[in-house]
């Protein structure tokens, strides 16, 4: 079928090819059925004409001759059928006696073409060919005293039979023309009423761009797959809306992020070539300088591996790990962090042995970095306490400061890109805005949870949900015996 036909055309098309092999095959099947019906009645005619023949030749007077007598009994059933059957007489030995004026008796075949069959006493029908002259013929054994005495031979012209097949077929294609015609024309009407639902979606997606997107309304109506495709669509719409509000945000958040730190490089070697500066000021700037394009630098790191974990190019080298030796490490790394702030860190761990299959470190970034952030938004001589249990087959780890907590207005948007609760924070705490994202994104790699919950002016409380793959050895072995 061509490229680039529509829709409707390729089912009118398919369901006309179908409906004409169906058609066809079901008129060639009843114009096969006819002509044996037409060939079945004719041979019944001529073999009802043959058994007349054998009951007027019991009629005829004995006194006569028997050549005679055959001879008198075909010209009586000759005139009786009107001179339309061409009639021969032949004798059991294959002689000819007799025949009428048929303008087609010399095209009879001769008995000897059927004696198998009239020797054994039955009919032989064949069909005559010669040129544009078609017949149909019968030799009928007479049998008397149990012995073939004669062979009558019976032909009757086609043209009749073949007129009527040719009308019949005429006929048949009438029919099927013309079911094909209405079947088309009703079909194209009926796919267009179908269609036109589709054309209106198509229309409106065509109208539809990324600053209007208007969701499609089809009549209740409709048919159920065109108001599944208009709801699909109205899914689609919805989510590449809130895909574009967040690659808008995202695009301005990155603008701002980087505008900030260079504009400071930018002034501060502005002032640093205004004039001769001495080599203690030059150290300074330089330095500063440094401490911002480290600040960038980070901020890139951050984005690219975003950027990667949304198209499943960060590869996680997954191994079997303790869970507690590793927050162990952490916790002492903690209270390095916070004796700046004379934080006290805490921990609560549990008895068991929890082994994970994981990325070791991204499960040390994930909870370094809440631990950072923990320690960072509580408040001097504050706490932070650290806990993991098994519970349900699955790790609970929980990082619990006593800090200035978080709005319930802020916490479904704290794990966004560059989500800040205050605006106005200085970057010298190195933030970017992008850690929570991170850790985000550590867990559902992993196919855990990440949950907070936090009340204004007491601290926030995270807790990271690891499904557990297996339990340590020793710990199999201790249950054991238990």
């Amino acid at each position: 079928m061509p490229a680039g036909l529509s829709l409707k055309t390729r089912l009118t098309l398919w369901s006309l090819c179908f409906l004409t092999l169906v058609l066809g095959g079901g008129g060639f099947f009843w114009y096969y059925s006819q002509q044996q019906q037409l060939y079945a009645r004719l041979d019944a005619e001529l073999l009802s004409t043959a058994r007349d023949f054998v009951c007027q030749y019991n009629g005829i007077d004995p006194s006569i001759s028997e050549q005679q007598a055959y001879c008198q009994t075909l010209n009586q059933l000759s005139m009786r059928q009107g001179g339309q059957l061409a009639i021969s007489l032949y004798s059991a030995a294959g002689n000819h006696l007799c025949s009428n004026n048929h303008p087609h008796i010399q095209l009879l075949r001769s008995p000897e073409q059927s004696q198998a069959a009239t020797t054994a006493g039955l009919n032989a029908y064949a069909s005559l060919n010669a040129g544009e002259t078609r017949l149909r013929q019968l030799t009928y054994p007479v049998i008397k005293n149990g012995n073939i005495i004669l062979l009558l031979q019976l032909a009757s012209p086609l043209a009749s039979l073949d007129e009527q097949l040719v009308l019949f077929a005429l006929l048949l294609v009438c029919v099927v023309a013309l079911t094909l015609i209405c079947f088309t024309v009703l079909q194209w009407f009926l796919l267009g009423k179908l269609l036109t639902p589709l054309k209106r979606l198509a229309s409106q997606f065509q109208e539809t761009d990324e600053d209007a997107l208007v969701p499609c309304v089809v009549p209740a109506t409709s048919p159920a797959e065109v108001r599944l495709l208009a709801d699909s669509y109205n899914h689609l719409s919805e989510r590449f809306n809130r895909n574009l509000q967040r690659a808008r945000q995202f695009s301005a958040d990155v603008t701002h992020e980087l505008r900030t730190p260079l504009t400071i490089l930018r002034g501060e070697t502005e002032l640093a070539l205004r004039k001769d500066k001495s080599k203690e000021e030059l150290q300074r700037v330089l330095s500063s300088n440094l401490e911002e394009i480290g600040r960038m630098s980070h901020l890139i790191e951050d984005l690219l591996l975003l950027s990667k974990s949304e198209l499943g190019e960060v590869p996680l080298q997954m191994e079997a790990l303790d869970l507690g030796s590793l927050l162990e490490e952490l916790y002492c790394q903690a209270q390095i962090l916070g004796t700046e702030k004379q934080i006290k860190i805490e921990k609560s761990g549990s008895d068991e042995q929890i082994s994970l299959f994981a990325d070791g470190l991204r499960l040390r970034q994930l909870f370094l970095n809440l631990l950072s952030n923990a320690i960072k938004y509580t408040p001097d001589e504050g706490r932070v306490k650290i806990s993991w249990t098994l519970q349900d087959g699955s790790a609970l780890v929980s990082i619990k400061d006593s800090g200035i907590g978080i709005d319930s207005a802020h916490q479904p948007h704290i794990f966004d890109r560059f989500y800040r609760i205050d605006k106005t924070r200085n970057r010298g705490d190195g933030g970017s805005g992008l850690g929570l994202s991170i850790a985000k994104w550590i867990v559902d790699a992993h196919g855990g949870s990440i949950q907070v919950i936090s009340v204004p002016g007491q601290g926030s409380c995270f807790t990271v949900t690891l499904p557990v793959t297996h339990l340590l050895k020793d710990q199999k072995k201790n249950k054991v015996s238990k």
